[in-house]
């Protein structure tokens, strides 16, 4: 009876642990220092495959150079447009946008203000920050 009970504790935990709202808050184009070429490439490599995190991945956040991600003729343009149509929320900083003159050119996401992105920080269960 014990043992019955332990389980169904560390299932429901488990199943609280599973259904929390991940945000990933990306602030450069590129990951790591050095080799920039190699950055992009392993941003893109990231981002192409973050649907392996399934349903805890809830939003991902762009802010700085990470606009230029989401922007056309960007090498990530298809990994992104596919998460967002598997419901992932892109949400884009316009203050950065506008400093790269690049609001007209976004082609994923939703342009916000810090206010809101803010708010989803403090919604978000976990924040995994780049």
């Amino acid at each position: 009876m014990i043992n019955t009970i332990k389980k169904r504790i560390s299932n429901m935990e488990h199943k609280q642990i599973d259904n929390q709202k991940t945000l990933i808050l990306i602030s450069n184009d590129r990951i790591g220092q050095g080799d920039d070429e190699l950055g992009l490439k392993l941003m893109a490599n990231f981002l192409g495959n973050l649907k392996e995190m399934g349903s805890d991945l809830w939003q991902l956040l762009f802010l700085n150079s990470a606009v230029k991600l989401t922007t056309e003729g960007s090498k990530t343009l298809k990994a992104l447009q596919n998460l967002e149509s598997e419901g992932v929320i892109l949400t884009v900083c316009t203050t950065c946008l506008n400093h790269y003159d690049l609001l007209d050119k976004k082609q994923v996401g939703t342009a916000t203000t810090m206010p809101d992105i803010i708010s989803a920080l403090q919604f978000a269960d976990k924040v995994i920050t780049l």
